[in-house]
């Protein structure tokens, strides 16, 4: 019996992935519920697993981004099949009911379309083996992939081979003095289009001692863009650019939520709850909300969505593989009708499974809301304007409590003062809903009983 290995669909918002990963090389035994693979579904790495044991047949290279549905793969549990599958048979050979979900079938259905268009043939007759996805890359970045080396299994060209081929052929460009003339190589729009080009690889390129400086600036190395990186690179950028974003900015005496906060932690000293300001201000927005019902909308096919449900959404900063830093953003569902431990507990749960790598599709979406909290990355006074999270309405930041001078009753005293900032999207709310929800926000964090009421 031959399986098929696809992209699952592990959330309602998943469209598509990566292939991260291969545990095991083409042609090895595998055994049941072993990680096969690992892909990466926007912020999220998921592990898939052999749902039977057998030989393992690769058709998708690392680096290659396909739909939920698309077969990845195989396993046979013969050789006999393994050979079938490699040439091609197993596309055509029955799954167990049980190892193919029909809505994969389904979405799959024009994945395997693709693949049945027949291959490009070389003038000698011999077919060129390239993934339909490859060939449109390549068509789409005018590349002869009739030249290139595929990596896929059997030789087959895959996206990965199209790009490292635009690579090599971007960093060879500034040394070429018939299109940059000069001693220094590239200059202006050449140069910048060349570095841009190189960035944007899905491959970190090792520079060589040909290519290592740039306009007299030597280069440490080009990093990817791949992965949770380009996931925020590509959310921030198309946030930025379909809102119109407003900043409120505001300060607030946090006297009395300090002294607050201290006399919860010493009442639940017996309790496994260690209660942040974070987990106040989740509660304190979604009572804001309440008020401000406006607050909690999208702006979605040109009509405005008011949300009943109140999901608060919270930043939370994570170390991704290859060491750099990186940002997700788990959702608090109904947070409006927790208390504030069962809030406390929810959000020290998605935060160690972000930190571990363990949060899910769903775990991430469905957001109404959304709040930052830069205090542990800057612990001095600071303000920022954060990016809405899309197709939010608004988003509300605060950062670290620092003592600052401030006049109280005609006296200069000095108090724990918080910055607080307020990004909206203009073209769902005006000043009036926003004003009613700072307010609300601005009364519980200076007399916390307020929260109760």
């Amino acid at each position: 019996m031959i399986v098929k290995l696809f992209i699952p669909k592990l959330g309602m918002t998943m469209e598509k992935a990566t292939i991260a990963e291969w545990r095991y090389k083409d042609g090895d035994q595998v055994e049941k519920d072993s990680t096969v693979l690992v892909i990466d579904t926007e912020k999220v790495a998921n592990d898939i697993e052999a749902p039977v044991s057998g030989k393992l047949v690769v058709t998708a290279a690392v680096g290659e981004e396909l739909p939920c549905g698309a077969i990845i793969g195989y396993i046979a549990e013969t050789q006999e099949e393994y050979e079938a599958a490699k040439d091609g048979a197993g596309a055509s050979a029955p799954a167990p009911q049980a190892s193919v979900h029909p809505a994969a079938e389904e979405q799959n259905s024009e994945q395997l379309i693709a693949a049945a268009e027949p291959a490009p043939v070389l003038a000698s007759g011999e077919r060129i083996k390239i993934s339909p996805l490859a060939k449109t890359v390549a068509k789409q970045n005018n590349v002869d992939y009739t030249e290139i080396s595929g990596s896929g299994p059997g030789g087959r060209i895959v996206k990965h081979d199209i790009e490292v081929a635009m690579t090599q052929q971007v960093v060879a460009e500034p040394i070429l003095m018939t299109a940059c003339p000069g001693s220094r190589g590239c200059t202006g729009s050449a140069a910048d289009a060349a570095v841009k080009s190189s960035v944007s690889s899905t491959a970190v390129v090792s520079v060589s001692d040909s290519v290592s400086q740039h306009e007299g600036k030597r280069i440490r190395e080009v990093k990817t863009l791949k992965g949770m990186r380009k996931a925020i690179s590509e959310h921030m950028h198309q946030s930025h650019s379909v809102t119109a974003p407003i900043s409120v900015i505001f300060e607030v005496d946090m006297t009395e939520m300090i002294k607050f906060r201290n006399r919860l932690i010493e009442k639940w000293q017996t309790q496994d709850v260690r209660l942040t300001y974070t987990d106040i201000f989740i509660m304190i927005v979604a009572k804001a909300l309440k008020k401000a019902p406006m607050m909690n909308s999208s702006l979605i096919n040109n009509e405005i969505i008011v949300w009943e449900d109140i999901n608060i959404g919270f930043g939370a900063s994570v170390m991704m593989p290859d060491g750099e830093n990186g940002l997700v953003v788990p959702v608090i569902r109904n947070a409006d009708k927790m208390s504030l431990s069962e809030i406390s507990v929810t959000r020290k749960d998605l935060t160690d499974k972000a930190r571990s790598g363990k949060l899910s599709v769903d775990e991430m979406s469905g957001g109404t809301f959304t709040i930052t909290n830069t205090g542990t990355l800057a612990p001095f006074w600071h303000i920022q304007t954060p990016l809405i999270h899309q197709p939010q309405a608004a988003i509300l930041g605060t950062a670290s409590i620092v003592d600052r001078p401030v006049a109280i009753d005609g006296q200069v005293v000095i108090r724990p003062i918080m910055p607080m900032y307020l990004t909206f999207d203009h073209r769902i709310v005006d000043g009036g809903p926003t004003s009613v929800f700072n307010n609300q926000v601005y009364g519980m964090m200076t007399d916390p009983d307020l929260i109760f009421i």
